[in-house]
């Protein structure tokens, strides 16, 4: 056990945040915690770190456990330049290094007994220096600076002149650098591009500490979490697995809650007719009865209705039909202040296709985004759209809206269509959470959240046929996002958009479109698919490499190495699809369970006691089947970590 909450609760005024929560964390656990924005998961990281004091409860930590604790706000010393921050993690181990110097020169001074005892200081401090591996402090800072992609320029810039999101990288890095026992990460994603998610998930997967960390990324918490803990009403509930697992089983518990509330109500219902119908009797003997049988009714445990969270419930539906070609470019390129940003840019977006546009940070994806909807201007090339194309756009920044300031949500809306009644306004509103006064909010008002939620519904009656979106997902919680992802994936348009989010990548793509500053480059298919075209690019490229390195690798060897490289691709497919069938066995077997469960709770189940007695076998054979199962998953997910970590190393 590395710590443990014990009955914490938290308010802020009169609103409890967390009411008597309790959990226990393990080693080597990787939890993600999740829940609609403002439900405490921030202040649950705040009280773990120390710097809320909860208002009941206690936490108890492992004796001697280092914490490291990566904040959503900046806390380093302002004139510091980056690396002496990445430095700064290795305090201790500059300071070994420092008096392992120091004794080195005494030792070259010193006879006898004297140099005895100082190559005894020497050999110790030699021993503790390696055992905290001293000597690769430099190549660790070069690396997390490389794989979060910080230039030399930003690493010498002091910390105060670096913009809010090359800020939280620099935090992110001394966390990391710094190798505590147990890690507590706040959206430790933000800001970072899809090769620097990349280096975080295989950093987090091989981190052989624990962690907590609190993400909106459903495939980065799918990657490298192996429990989710779901902050809610007050509340929280732990599930084991990954993010995917946890949904699917929510979803089963809210349907089996909810059938069994249900239930309790009919057999309430049920129970006071009965009693009802004893008092009618009005005998000594049927009062009495009745009397029992209220006594009985008022301790049942009741159980509580489901919590209904507001959700959004939308749809793109394309008023018009595009032609086929919906948008050609040519040879495109710009440049600013003669720096060029990419060049040779071209592709061509037919009709139906939901592309999604990746790249580095800075490559120029929106400035690629606003130039084709002539917002500014190109350096060269050609820009063609298609016959009967109408073009719906969703601008990260809501510069649509920001002239709308001074407006409300009505007049916003009445903009797009201008043909639309206050009532038929108020409808599509309040689809989007919209209700009562809210509407006539100022713009200038309205959080991130909010303000993305309006361009959505701005977005949904233009009734465009191709969708251009920089970045949808950003300042939505999960369960918008869910819903923004299912619209997407129904639309019967074209789509093309800008997103870090893997999870609306992976979901709704038929292509990606990589960004360079050489021109576009495809990949058909989802981000897995994209992910897999990598993989094959980077062998081909190795094989390249070692075909020009000479004699040193013949051509057998460069067989050998690529056989060898075409099983461990092989294993890890052969494995990725054995976890996914138990996970299929395991989900089926739930399913039998719950059927069982609901039986079982039925008023009338001994009533034929051999049913029930064959009934209550097969649920824990069922059961202990499961578990079996869950044991044998958890191996095999060992197993395929290990692989992976093979695989990236060859």
């Amino acid at each position: 056990m590395l710590l443990q909450l014990n009955q914490i609760s938290f308010s802020y005024g009169i609103h409890t945040i967390l009411d008597q929560v309790s959990f226990i964390v393990n080693e080597n656990e990787h939890i993600g915690i999740v829940g609609p924005n403002g439900a405490g998961k921030s202040t649950l990281l705040k009280i773990l770190s120390g710097e809320l004091t909860p208002d009941g409860g206690q936490i108890h930590k492992l004796q001697g456990l280092t914490v490291g604790y990566l904040p959503q706000e900046d806390y380093f010393p302002s004139d510091s330049p980056v690396i002496d921050i990445f430095y700064s993690a290795f305090e201790k181990v500059m300071a070994m290094e420092e008096e392992l110097s120091r004794l080195t020169d005494i030792i070259a001074t010193s006879e006898g007994s004297a140099l005895q005892s100082v190559l005894k200081q020497y050999g110790e401090l030699q021993e503790r220096f390696d055992t905290v591996k001293g000597y690769e402090y430099h190549s660790r800072v070069r690396g997390m600076a490389k794989g979060l992609h910080f230039s030399e320029n930003q690493l010498t810039s002091p910390f105060k002149l670096l913009s809010g999101g090359e800020k939280s990288r620099v935090a992110l890095g001394y966390v990391l650098l710094s190798d505590p026992d147990f890690m507590l990460l706040d959206e430790p994603t933000n800001y970072l591009d899809i090769n620097a998610l990349q280096y975080l998930e295989d950093y987090l997967k091989g981190f052989e500490g624990g962690f907590l960390l609190v993400s909106h990324d459903r495939y980065f918490l799918d990657k490298v979490c192996n429990r989710i803990i779901e902050v809610n009403h007050s509340k929280i509930k732990s599930y084991e697995g990954n993010y995917s697992r946890y949904a699917e089983q929510r979803e089963r518990d809210l349907m089996a809650r909810d059938a069994l509330y249900a239930h309790q109500l009919k057999e309430i219902q049920r129970q006071k007719q009965i009693i009802q119908r004893f008092r009618d009797y009005n005998s000594k003997h049927s009062s009495k009865r009745a009397l029992s049988r209220e006594k009985a009714l008022a301790k049942m445990p009741l159980i509580d209705k489901t919590p209904q969270d507001k959700h959004l419930a939308f749809r793109f539906i394309p008023k018009s039909q595009s032609g086929e070609m919906v948008l050609n470019v040519e040879e495109l390129s710009k440049s600013f202040d003669d720096a060029n940003l990419f060049e040779n840019v071209g592709f061509e977006i037919l009709k139906g296709d939901k592309i999604g546009l990746i790249g580095a940070n800075g490559v120029g994806k929106t400035t690629l985004f606003r130039i084709l909807l002539k917002k500014i201007s190109k350096n060269s090339g050609r820009i063609r759209f298609g016959s009967k194309v109408h073009v719906g756009y969703f601008d990260q920044e809501n510069r649509d809206i920001k002239s709308l300031y001074s407006e409300n949500l009505l007049e916003a809306l009445w903009e797009i269509d201008n043909r639309l009644t206050e009532g038929e306004i108020r409808n599509i509103l309040a689809t989007f959470l919209f209700t009562g006064d809210s509407v006539f909010k100022k713009i200038s008002e309205l959080s991130g959240g909010e303000k993305s939620r309006l361009a959505l519904a701005r977005l949904m009656i233009s009734n465009a046929n191709f969708l251009m979106m920089d970045e949808p997902t950003n300042h939505l919680d999960m369960q918008t996002k869910e819903v923004l992802e299912n619209a997407l994936t129904a639309y019967e348009g074209t789509l093309f958009f800008i997103s870090h989010d893997r999870y609306l990548l992976n979901k709704v793509c038929t292509q990606i479109f990589e960004l360079t500053p050489a021109g576009i480059e495809v990949s058909l298919g989802n981000y897995d698919d994209y992910l897999f075209h990598q993989e094959e690019k980077r062998l081909r490229d190795e094989d390249r490499r070692r075909a020009s390195e000479g004699p040193e690798i013949t051509k057998t060897r460069q067989k050998q190495i690529r056989q060898k490289q075409k099983e461990k691709t092989t294993a890890l497919r052969a494995l990725r699809k054995q976890i996914k069938s138990i996970e299929n066995e395991i989900d089926s077997l739930e399913s039998h369970m719950d059927q069982f469960e609901t039986a079982m709770c039925a008023p009338n189940f001994y009533d034929n006691v051999e049913e029930a007695n064959r009934i209550t076998m097969d649920y824990h054979q069922t059961q202990q089947k499961s578990e079996q199962l869950l044991e044998e998953w958890t191996a095999l997910h060992e197993e395929l970590e290990e692989l992976e970590i093979e695989f990236d190393g060859t």
